[in-house]
């Protein structure tokens, strides 16, 4: 048996064969945890139905997509995939999936939807992955991401279980597999429902929305003319604060061309700490 193997709910080769909608995907990507259940749930049970006497005759751990501080939209969609496969599993008689993460150094802020497949290595080869073998011993491996665009980040994970000699049954699952030649489709798929900073304002506003890093990196590539009045005047102190936080914990504060921005979020911070202390 191959030590290593794929799990795709669809393949695609353009945006208009694509047999999911763009605009879920997209709103996934912005944190959307309607579309995260939704995408999570739909693997889960194609998975299982695929896979069920491996997964009820192994004791296996799901693995998101790793990430540095700010979960990444495929971890949202992660934890929804678990939820559904161990009922799955459990009601089957099987031991639950437990979880575990893979910590990442990333070492670039480049959008990386819009990266051909070599700068896409180039750069993956300097961020810094760090694995618990201890913990993944005698285990089934999941990893889990939300889409396959040219299989970087699949084929980084393969060398450093080969450099650190696991020989784990690993699955990696995705949401989608892109089987054309245009890495930068990624991009289109991403912002497929998000084409100004007020879509992102009306998505924010929804129930149980979660921040990402696409958003923040959205949020601070947003003209700062705009970002206050068109989303940072509706939001939240809790909201501000966390996105300030954030950008300071992902080290965005040491990008200049986000500089101007940050000062914009932080403005926004003290504009209504001022304004609840004339309440006062």
């Amino acid at each position: 048996m191959r030590q290593f193997q794929e799990f795709a709910l669809h393949e695609f080769q353009s945006i208009e064969d694509a047999p999911f909608r763009p605009e879920q995907y997209s709103r996934l990507k912005f944190g959307c945890d309607e579309a995260a259940r939704e995408m999570g749930y739909q693997i889960a049970d194609a998975f299982f139905q695929n896979n069920a006497p491996a997964l009820l005759n192994s004791s296996s751990l799901m693995i998101s997509s790793p990430y540095n501080f700010v979960p990444n939209a495929a971890t949202i969609m992660t934890m929804h995939l678990l939820n559904r496969l161990n009922s799955h599993i459990v009601d089957a008689k099987g031991n639950h999936v437990e979880y575990a993460t893979v910590p990442r150094k990333i070492s670039y802020v480049n959008d990386y939807g819009l990266l051909s497949g070599e700068h896409r290595k180039s750069l993956i080869a300097g961020d810094r992955f760090y694995f618990n073998s201890q913990h993944f011993e005698g285990r089934c491996l999941l990893f889990v991401d939300d889409v396959k665009i040219t299989g970087t980040h699949e084929n980084r994970l393969v060398e450093l279980m080969h450099e650190q000699q696991l020989k784990n049954k690993t699955f990696f699952l995705y949401f989608a597999r892109y089987t054309g030649d245009r890495p930068d489709i990624e991009s289109e798929i991403n912002l497929a429902a998000v084409k100004s900073i007020r879509d992102l304002n009306r998505m924010a506003a929804e129930p149980n929305h979660h921040m990402t890093v696409r958003q923040i990196k959205y949020i601070l590539a947003a003209d700062p003319s705009e970002l206050y009045h068109d989303f940072l005047k509706f939001r939240s102190d809790r909201y501000l604060k966390s996105l300030y936080f954030n950008c300071l914990h992902e080290g965005y504060y040491k990008i200049q061309e986000y500089e101007a921005n940050i000062g914009v979020i932080r403005d926004a911070i003290d504009q209504q700490e001022g304004a609840r202390k004339c309440l006062v």
